[in-house]
């Protein structure tokens, strides 16, 4: 499998700014906030104004393979939008493997095949570690993941549905075998985000290693009461300007659905595995999560 590597994160961020043509926010002269003690720290951004008598939505943002949490924030240009929102955000990093590239032990596809690290145990405590620390509405706890971090948020989903209200994946999938993953008995809702082009995380998925977008949308969709035979098309929208037009169709799982839950599966026409959004990609995933509530 193809990986990504920070220097093509730093390029992209530093180098090209955001795709509207401002500077994404990736590096802050303030000394960072930070849950997880020292042998893996987890850094915290908090709304400027952070009232803790007043419980917040908790967005935690989950780097692709050879990224970190910091450079996944300020791709997705989520900083912008804690105040604004009034969210508290925790951007982790992975473990370093032998190559020096973070990773999340997601599936054994994506990315850590020998199962060496308890990632869902990590954050997990960094859930209930951010609980303790802010003022955090524990019914309203949600992660964004990026490739091998959007695999991570869909085995959060499976393995620690009681802690998670919902995810959105990007260019993530799940694991292959439907039996690996059995949200305990609370389903999770889902937001996958995919392009028809990725040639890292193929939109169709990859046999005996993961399953596609579609699939993956309707395993959730499904686990929650959904019907999945009867999406609403929600039209389309443009999150990537360097396309044409409203490249991205929006397709809603909501029909009969277990109270308070859905799945929604946004297809980025001729979308790559790292587009280049505006920040109404931003806008529009933290306004999709912090709709959902338990």
């Amino acid at each position: 499998m193809e990986k990504l590597l920070p220097l093509l994160f730093v390029q992209m961020l530093i180098g090209c700014g955001s795709s509207d043509g401002s500077s994404a926010t990736v590096f802050s002269a303030d000394p960072p906030l930070v849950i997880g003690g020292d042998e893996r720290p987890a850094e915290v951004d908090i709304p400027t104004d952070y009232d803790p008598t007043v419980a917040h939505p908790l967005v935690m943002v989950l780097h692709g393979f050879g990224a970190d949490g910091r450079v996944e924030t300020g791709y997705m240009q989520l900083f912008d939008f804690v105040d604004e929102k009034q969210f508290v955000l925790v951007f982790p990093d992975g473990t370093l493997n032998d190559e020096g590239e973070r990773f999340w032990n997601a599936t054994a596809a994506c990315c850590d095949p020998g199962d060496s690290v308890d990632d869902v145990g990590y954050l997990s405590g960094l859930i209930d570690e951010a609980k303790q620390t802010y003022n955090i509405d524990p019914k309203r706890v949600y992660l964004i993941g990026h490739s091998n971090g959007g695999f991570m948020s869909f085995r959060m989903a499976c393995e620690a549905s009681e802690l998670v209200t919902a995810i959105v994946s990007l260019a993530g999938s799940t694991f292959n075998d439907p039996a690996d993953c059995a949200p305990a008995t609370i389903p999770v809702s889902v937001l996958a985000i995919h392009g028809t082009l990725d040639a890292t995380i193929p939109y169709d998925g990859r046999p005996d290693l993961y399953p596609g977008a579609i699939e993956t949308t309707e395993r959730f969709a499904a686990a929650g009461g959904c019907d999945v035979s009867s999406p609403t098309d929600e039209g389309s929208v443009d999150l990537v300007p360097a396309l044409d037009g409203a490249e991205t169709d929006k397709l809603a799982y909501s029909t009969d659905c277990d109270e308070g839950i859905d799945a929604a599966l946004w297809t980025i026409n001729d979308g790559s595995h790292i587009p280049f959004f505006s920040t109404e990609f931003a806008d529009m995933t933290t306004d999709w999560l912090l709709g959902h509530s338990r």
